[in-house]
């Protein structure tokens, strides 16, 4: 088993893609809210982090899937990456009902745990009560995208992406502005277009899975030992995955603390950090497939060197949007807001993000290598270690040292070290040992 360049780029270029489609769908949704008022800008941030931290429990559990199915390919044993997934979506809707159901019940005592300003907060809570709807779908999208991506099939993926994409675009203003017999909802109307979009997009990948397996079946009886396996390779992803996103939300509540232009500039600087991000997270999601069917095909000889390829083109890939960020930062700010003062304040932000992108792009694919091989306790390890270094960092950046808004920036590159020494280390030694007892 032998991955080139070439064959690099066909598993990766569709992701590409489909991470750009979704970087749109949060393009459109800052674009419009960014022009309601600073208000609407902080809440949409700290709902849209809230939702994201609870989001990757299923993108956890979706992780889990896709080192299980490529490790299937790797090892020849393809029939049974069906029986996979169908366990997999069955497990994703009954823990995304949960999940729903319990923030219902506990929503108020959430949000204001994190948020001090009312006004803030109220709206953070009306936002979430509509985006939280689309959970369900999302978290069945993520089982189909698993299997996908573990089969190195990527073209799906895009493609429904794109439509997502399309969708989002249409609704929001609709929704949003008002449009004929339809009642404007201001800034809620963004998380309503976000759900139909999500409920419609998965339809299509289940009807495309059915026509292309000759199968209506869309869940699967309950098979313990495959649930189980699925479980105990998804669960420390699921905290690994949980982490990672929590930490900004986090940051961010660190921000709002130091005020609503400050929440409102770095909301913007997140934006635009999730548009240009695109292909940094194709290539660290196609390193788990790749180095997964590698290890399953027990192709240990030729892993260093693929893994090096990865990182090669990501760096590659990523330059581009680092010099956009760098020489021309107002470009991409201008997408998202119109306010003079946000664009000036985060001008040099932008400068910074630009470095921040590149070692991003470098450090990336060795968590995602330590994933592949099947160390998912190791890759919760690392993130746990680099979260509690990133949060302690930022802590002492805002409340202690009280740094200005671009200084307390630079713990981004205090959280990717942590990532990249911890990987490498974990990866590097993994190997050896697989190595030796293959001697």
């Amino acid at each position: 088993m032998n991955f080139t360049y070439r064959k690099i780029l066909e598993i990766v270029v569709p992701l590409i893609i489909s991470g750009f489609g979704q970087s749109i769908i949060y393009v459109t949704d800052i674009l419009f809210l960014g022009r309601l008022g600073e208000i609407a800008l902080g809440a949409s941030a700290i709902a849209g982090l809230f939702y994201a931290s609870i989001m990757m429990i299923g993108f956890g559990i979706s992780s889990g899937l896709q080192v299980l199915i490529a490790q299937k390919v790797g090892e020849d044993k393809s029939s049974e990456t069906h029986r996979l997934l169908l366990n997999g979506i069955l497990l994703q809707v009954l823990i995304s009902i949960v999940i729903t159901l319990l923030y219902y019940l506990f929503r108020s005592f959430l949000i204001y745990l994190f948020v001090k300003n009312i006004q803030v907060g109220e709206a953070t809570e009306q936002f979430l009560n509509i985006r939280i709807l689309g959970l369900l779908p999302y978290f069945i999208f993520y089982a189909y995208r698993s299997y996908y991506l573990g089969i190195g099939s990527t073209k799906i993926i895009s493609g429904v992406t794109i439509v997502m994409s399309i969708l989002n675009l249409i609704l929001n203003p609709v929704l949003i502005y008002g449009w004929e017999f339809i009642q404007p909802m201001n800034y809620l109307g963004s998380a309503a277009a976000s759900v139909i979009s999500e409920y419609i997009s998965t339809f299509i990948i289940m009807l495309y899975y059915a026509y292309s397996k000759k199968s209506a079946r869309f869940i699967s009886h309950i098979e313990k030992l495959v649930l189980k396996n699925i479980m105990q390779t998804s669960l420390p992803l699921i905290f690994q995955h949980f982490i990672s996103v929590f930490s900004w939300f986090l940051f961010f509540v660190f921000i709002e603390k130091m005020g609503t232009k400050e929440l409102a500039t770095s909301n913007v600087i997140r934006a635009v950090y999730v548009l240009v991000m695109a292909p940094i997270l194709a290539f660290s999601h196609s390193t788990i497939t790749i180095v997964g069917q590698l290890f399953g095909g027990k192709a240990y000889s030729t892993m260093n060197n693929t893994l090096w390829k990865i990182i090669y083109l990501s760096m590659i890939f990523t330059l581009p949007f680092s010099c956009l960020s760098f020489f021309k930062p107002e470009w991409l700010m201008m997408i998202f807001t119109d306010n003079g003062e946000i664009i000036h304040q985060g001008r040099n932000l932008m400068r910074l993000v630009a470095f921040a992108l590149m070692y991003f792009a470098f450090s990336m694919p060795w968590l995602s290598a330590v994933t592949g091989i099947g160390e998912t306790n190791k890759a919760l390890v690392i993130e746990s270690l680099s979260f509690i270094i990133y949060i302690l960092a930022s802590y002492l950046f805002v409340f202690v040292l009280k740094w200005d808004l671009l200084k307390v920036w630079l713990n981004e590159f205090v959280y990717f070290t942590s990532i990249f020494m911890f990987s490498k280390w974990f990866y590097t030694e993994k190997m050896k040992s697989v190595l030796k007892e293959n001697d």
